[in-house]
């Protein structure tokens, strides 16, 4: 069983960035020393003012020094905002940083904020999504590509770097509906779920995405990866009293975007957290772990162990705790 760390790029404006930065650099040395096998890292934009975020591609090529060797992906990129051109070239470099073990993990986006801003209409984004992957595919596997779509013209092009793996990069695609799943089923080489999905909807999905797969002849040896906010405080009481107050303020924001959220407060977080969230002392993280093993078959994890508002000692003694939990299983 593997561990994965989600990276929280975003810190509420009151807090000071560059002592966030510091964080950062902190986990990620916990996480490689405590046996952790990967960093993934979030996108968003326009968060400002009152949530700041650092951007997903500089942070990773700064943290790749302090991953020890760690494989690194995104979880996930906003595809249809972004120039497929340049993020071939970014991820054949950062592939180079992290030894070839680089994932692209992309999704369509959600917040009209977002669209709006980097000038795409939202309307555009399965069709914009559909041709930015096949031509991505092509740059990254191959010279002298020439494609022709609605969206993106190439002819006779080469990145300026190659992958270090020779296979490629890696797309792994996110979604939280029965279409964006089975599209990942159909363009990509393994599925994304959210970190708040209760056990019977991962289940759902994953069988669909199996499913999907073998109608169209797919390859099904991909791995199994859960999503989960995770928080392992030294009892029960003191996990729940730490990490209640920071992750509710999270989901809330979610709620506010129409996005699988709630409102604050003890009893909507105890209601919600019930199996979503792995928040416990080490018995109760162990149980819940070997639950997701079983019952769904999870090759590895992505955890996210950090969210503004949360002391470093106790992020980095949960990571800690984690990481010995997961050596067990």
């Amino acid at each position: 069983m593997q561990a994965g760390l989600f990276v929280t790029l975003e810190t509420e404006s009151r807090f000071d960035v560059t002592a966030h930065l510091d964080d950062l650099s902190a986990q990620v040395r916990t996480a490689r020393d405590a046996g952790f096998d990967s960093l993934w890292f979030p996108q968003h934009f326009v968060t400002g003012p009152s949530m700041r975020q650092f951007a997903a591609s500089p942070i990773m090529g700064y943290l790749a020094n302090l991953s020890g060797g760690m494989r690194m992906g995104t979880a996930v990129l906003l595809l249809p905002m972004l120039n497929p051109v340049l993020l071939a070239e970014e991820a054949a470099t950062l592939d180079h940083l992290t030894d070839g073990k680089f994932v692209l993990g992309v999704g369509l986006g959600y917040r009209d904020g977002e669209f709006a801003a980097m000038g795409i209409e939202r309307k555009s984004r399965v069709p914009r999504f559909r041709e930015y992957v096949q031509a991505m595919r092509l740059l990254l596997n191959g010279d002298h590509v020439t494609f022709h779509g609605k969206y993106i013209k190439l002819d006779d092009a080469s990145l300026s770097m190659r992958p270090r793996n020779p296979a490629g990069v890696p797309i792994w695609i996110g979604g939280t509906v029965p279409d964006a799943v089975k599209r990942a089923a159909e363009l990509g080489d393994s599925w994304q779920g959210a970190g708040a999905m209760t056990m019977d909807e991962m289940k759902r999905w994953w069988n669909l995405f199996h499913e999907t797969r073998v109608e169209l002849g797919k390859p099904t040896d991909y791995p199994r990866q859960v999503s989960r906010e995770c928080f392992c405080g030294p009892t029960m009481n003191a996990a729940i009293d730490l990490a209640r107050g920071p992750i509710s303020a999270k989901y809330t924001r979610y709620a506010s975007h129409g996005f699988g959220g709630f409102e604050g407060g003890d009893a909507a977080f105890r209601q919600f957290a019930q199996d979503r969230f792995v928040v416990g002392d080490e018995a109760h993280v162990r149980d819940e772990l070997q639950r997701y093993r079983d019952e769904l078959g999870a090759t590895e994890f992505r955890f996210r162990m950090g969210w503004p508002g949360l002391p470093r000692d106790e992020v980095l003694a949960s990571i800690r705790r984690v990481g010995k939990i997961v050596s067990t299983l």
